[in-house]
């Protein structure tokens, strides 16, 4: 998730306003890694930047502490961030720049025929403040473990802390082999699509400069670039559903399953 706090300086011409933003991005691989300062929402949203004419660096930081900033902070922005309901008065709903899923993994196959209502009781891990966690408990679960990031879910995983987890798919599979393990011990027992993710804006944003990066994104978005750029990063081909180019029939989402 990106977070862009505007300050004062010799910047680009962006019409009435001139300004370097600062991106922030927590180190959430392949989203972001601030080691190697890539990642494919970093690619995405600095290509629209550069192509937009708005000066901007990038700095890295924990995605709570984002959320809260772009929301108390002028002139901030923050992607991808998921649109929901609750969040729809707080930003600027700049553009989409991912498509997600969120999937509930276990080691366990001894639960993979067992229904929802079967798995509640078991510890489960979920990152805060994102549609893991919000799903986690409207589910009911009773033993949710909270998380900074998914870092420190694939930790737990790993070392056996919980039985489930409660992720984004893409940087689930990232966190867990970056923490040395096997990315084909975890099995998918849920799967559900979510609302597109966004870069989005505090509200006292100039109009200006959210047009010009919506304007960029779209074509970015319709061209196929940022598909090009998301798949750059993986050996193996994205599922379609992944894709905002995707031209097969979406399969339909699973119903849900009241607690």
């Amino acid at each position: 998730m990106l977070l862009l706090c505007a300050l004062p300086a010799g910047a680009e011409d962006t019409g009435e306003d001139k300004r370097i933003y600062k991106v922030f991005q927590p180190d959430n691989p392949p989203w972001g890694e601030e080691d190697t300062d890539t990642g494919f929402i970093v690619d995405i949203v600095g290509t629209a930047f550069r192509r937009a004419g708005i000066a901007h660096e990038f700095v890295y930081a924990p995605w709570k502490r984002e959320q809260a900033a772009v929301q108390q902070n002028g002139s901030s922005f923050m992607a991808p961030l998921t649109r929901l309901e609750e969040r729809e008065p707080l930003y600027r709903w700049v553009a989409p720049v991912n498509i997600s899923f969120l999937q509930l993994v276990t080691k366990d196959h001894s639960l993979t025929k067992l229904p929802m209502e079967a798995l509640t009781s078991l510890p489960i891990a979920a990152r805060m403040e994102s549609p893991a966690q919000f799903s986690a408990q409207a589910f009911g679960f009773r033993d949710i473990t909270l998380v900074e990031d998914e870092i420190v879910g694939a930790r737990l995983m790993m070392a056996n802390r919980v039985t489930l987890w409660m992720q984004r798919g893409l940087p689930g599979v990232w966190a867990y082999e970056q923490s040395g393990g096997n990315a084909d011990e975890l099995l998918v027992l849920k799967s559900w699509p979510t609302p597109q993710q966004y870069l989005v804006a505090s509200l006292d944003v100039p109009l200006a400069v959210t047009e010009k990066l919506a304007a960029v994104l779209t074509e970015m978005r319709l061209s196929g670039e940022i598909d090009q750029i998301k798949q750059s990063y993986f050996k193996a081909a994205l599922r379609c559903e992944l894709l905002f180019t995707c031209t097969k029939p979406k399969p339909p989402a699973p119903a849900p399953i009241q607690p």
